[in-house]
């Protein structure tokens, strides 16, 4: 890609680069508006965008664990720098398609995942018509756009291969390895206490739960990857090294469900080993309409009100872990405050919702005081923390459906996927796209996780690798199938 970039730069053309760049950096010091001196490169990463987009998408992927929550008037918050870069990617895309229609191969549009996942757009942005608060849905709408477009229509576009999710892995797995350092350095001046770890990842991630979340969703491609190397050579024990710094990672930063997502995993291998997965899910699906059943019959949820005087934030984690048990723990007991809020804002509105994007601005009025916990007052303006119950608040029952559709498809599919593939390095790699399905959907039910760029990504970007590893194995796939350029030659 380098070598292909280097080329299609002249003397003539480099030489402009250079005094164009000397020129705007001398303007912007004796003006002191130091933006100036960017114009340049800002231009030359324009023409680096069209000219070999898949330097910049293996760019965006490495800068997804470095990537900083930003927060802009009128309430609005963006990811810097990875977000610009997703708008960006997408109209490259839109363009390459338009201007190289031949060169995507349209299988990839026709497969049942793309079908279940554009249901579930269509959806949303039918819901957006009728959303209680439009500008906030529209909002929403649009970066669902540039995620899905950039993380699935482009990463099926550029990853045809294993050897191109190679590029991926490595740019993601060493900058997250930076972050986990940078974060247990930090972490061991507190002593590694339960009390601080909220705040050790700053600028890197909001809170410990998304820092948990994304290392236990690569944990499936760290022991993928290991396999791709022989024994003692450099790159797989820094895989060995990187295996056990993620895992510490996940285990001091104190996540009960990154916890549980590590563990589900172990346990999902052998089910898909054994094609019992999709059993065990449409299993939990109906044990969990059970449950709900029997919450809201005559009321029964309210005997699991919390006591408000006990249910306290605790400073020590063996305490935090007893008051789970006892119902007392004030973070899971939040939760439950606000499903509560969910399914009334569902009885009220339940055919279109109220909008996607508006949970947090209606479910106050429809809380149910007996829940109520030191923290409900919200200051950090987070969601329900159960993506299945933020489908049904904002998108309603039929929202909730085909979510729960998608849902099924990517396991139904992903394992009858695994089991056709015959290679044993891409059958190991299926294995693990689905694992960090697992671990994404397993923390769903505890967050709204999907809506970060660094869970985000990975969700869309494995429905791609899914899709093409299944188009690959029916022969419809093709290593001439790579992408192009907009600027020719």
């Amino acid at each position: 890609m380098i070598n292909r970039l280097i080329q299609r730069f002249t003397t003539f053309q480099f030489v402009g680069f250079s005094v164009l760049l000397l020129i705007s950096i001398f303007i912007g010091i004796y003006t002191g508006y130091y933006v100036l001196a960017g114009i340049v490169p800002f231009l030359l990463f324009i023409y680096i965008t069209l000219a070999e987009f898949e330097l910049i998408y293996f760019l965006l992927m490495a800068m997804i664990p470095l990537s900083v929550e930003v927060t802009l008037p009128g309430g609005f918050g963006t990811d810097l720098p990875t977000e610009p870069i997703m708008v960006g990617l997408m109209l490259v895309f839109f363009s390459f398609v338009m201007s190289n229609p031949k060169q995507f191969n349209k299988n990839f549009f026709q497969h049942p995942l793309v079908l279940f996942l554009a249901a579930h757009i269509f959806w949303m942005c039918f819901c957006v018509i009728y959303s209680v608060k439009l500008e906030v849905s529209v909002k929403y709408m649009l970066a669902k756009f540039w995620y899905v477009t950039t993380f699935c229509f482009m990463s099926g576009l550029v990853v045809t291969s294993l050897k191109k999710f190679r590029t991926v892995f490595w740019g993601i797995t060493i900058t997250l390895f930076f972050t986990v350092i940078w974060t247990l350095i930090r972490h061991a001046q507190h002593g590694f206490s339960f009390a601080s770890v909220n705040t050790m990842m700053a600028p890197f991630f909001r809170n410990h739960v998304n820092y948990a979340a994304i290392l236990a969703m690569m944990l499936p491609f760290i022991w993928c990857a290991i396999h791709w190397y022989n024994r003692g050579t450099f790159k797989r024990r820094f895989l060995y090294l990187a295996g056990v710094v993620f895992i510490v990672g996940v285990a001091l930063s104190y996540t009960r469900g990154a916890w549980l997502a590590c563990f589900a995993c172990l346990g999902c291998y052998m089910l898909i080993r054994y094609k019992l997965l999709t059993w065990l899910l449409a299993a939990g699906f109906v044990g969990v309409f059970v449950l709900i059943g029997y919450l809201v019959h005559k009321n029964n949820y309210l005997n699991y009100a919390p006591n408000y005087q006990n249910t306290i934030m605790h400073e020590n984690f063996e305490d935090h872990l007893k008051a789970t048990t006892e119902m007392e723990d004030i973070s899971s007991e939040e939760r439950v405050y606000r499903w509560v809020a969910a399914f009334h804002m569902f009885v009220k509105s339940p055919w279109v919702g109220y909008g996607p994007g508006n949970f947090y601005n209606f479910y106050k009025s429809h809380t149910v005081n007996s829940f109520r916990t030191y923290v409900s007052d919200n200051p950090e303006r987070s969601t329900v923390h159960n993506y299945f119950l933020l489908m049904l608040t904002e998108q309603g029952i039929f929202g909730l459906a085909f979510f729960f559709a998608l849902t099924f498809a990517i396991f139904f599919y992903g394992q009858h996927i695994y089991h056709q593939t015959k290679n044993k390095d891409e059958q190991r790699w299926v294995m693990a796209i689905l694992l960090c399905m697992v671990a994404i959907y397993i923390q769903t039910f505890l967050s709204d996780l999907l809506e970060v760029d660094k869970i985000g990504s990975f969700y869309f970007m494995n429905i791609a690798l899914l899709i093409n590893q299944d188009l690959r194995n029916r022969g419809l796939l093709h290593t001439a199938d790579k992408p192009g350029n907009i600027i020719n030659k």
